[in-house]
């Protein structure tokens, strides 16, 4: 399994989901951890490494869309399948795609501001925070918010991208804050949300200024709780990731039924954060990442 980071709830999540799949289907599972977005290389190098030492299926959340084109091609000649997890690559030589569209998140919060702030209604202002520029992630986000609040009363004032890390992202509030004085939202990474927060109760600005995350994190899950912050995207990251080690199984033994599996999310509010299966997004608060995981050990 090859994963961009570790750094982040959501791999962690993916992680666990994998792990327990493994652990359920008798399978031995090893989980690479890129470095970051900016590490193809490394990515590319660990995934030929891992074949070389005997994987018989790849699992890749693809750090670009259009760079690991050459290492599918090799993989499939050497009747190597490899799942397309998460983010999505452009190439067709994989045996299946198992995705949580980032495009959809991206909607999916446009979409709730904009059903909040029809047209015609009371403009809105909202500083837009997806994530590091240039991201295949973060480009799918821009492309299905803009969609989200196309033809609403939500105004973007500012699109602010950085790394996602709770440093950095918290600057980019503070400059967001000096800067506009009448915002009404920070919508952005559930990094960003977590970074604000203190932030914005610092400042008295927590009823003035609301907060929206694209993904759930057990950060935004507690703030939502606690009414703390307006609303959050989730998806089923750990049920997602099931099914990508099932889809890799399926592979090896010729029974894929559908080559393209995508799973559903939604907005949760405080008053309807009681519904979610906390169990389906996110990992318990006891995980600790496991890199390698050995069948009835």
């Amino acid at each position: 399994v090859s994963f961009p980071h570790m750094k982040d709830p959501f791999f962690l999540a993916a992680n666990y989901g994998m792990v327990e799949e493994a652990r359920r289907m008798g399978v031995n599972l090893q989980t690479m951890d890129a470095g970051g977005y900016t590490q193809l290389a490394t990515q590319v190098k660990q995934i030929e490494d891992c074949v070389a030492g005997g994987a018989q299926a790849v699992v890749m959340v693809g750090i670009a869309a259009d760079g690991m084109n050459n290492l599918l091609e090799q993989l499939k000649a050497k009747n190597i399948p490899v799942i397309d997890a998460i983010n999505g690559v452009h190439s067709k030589d994989t045996a299946a795609r198992v995705l949580t569209s980032p495009h959809d998140e991206g909607l999916r919060a446009g979409q709730y501001l904009a059903k909040k702030h029809p047209k015609g209604s009371p403009e809105v202002r909202i500083a837009w925070l997806p994530g590091p520029a240039g991201a295949g992630f973060v480009e799918a986000f821009n492309a299905g918010f803009n969609k989200g609040i196309a033809d609403s009363a939500v105004k973007v004032a500012e699109v602010k991208n950085g790394d996602v890390g709770k440093e950095v992202q918290a600057k980019l509030v503070e400059d967001l804050l000096q800067t506009h004085k009448d915002l009404n939202y920070l919508v952005g990474t559930a990094v960003m949300v977590e970074a604000a927060l203190p932030i914005l109760r610092a400042r008295n600005l927590q009823d003035k200024v609301k907060l929206v995350s694209v993904y759930m994190t057990p950060g935004t899950y507690q703030a939502l709780t606690r009414k703390a912050i307006d609303a959050a995207g989730a998806a089923p990251v750990v049920t997602t990731a099931r099914i990508m080690l099932d889809q890799a199984v399926r592979a090896l033994e010729n029974k894929i039924e559908f080559t393209d599996v995508g799973t559903l999310g939604q907005v949760y509010t405080a008053q309807d954060i009681g519904t979610l299966k906390r169990e389906t997004v996110l990992a318990p608060d006891s995980f600790k990442p496991v890199f390698k995981f050995q069948a009835g050990k």
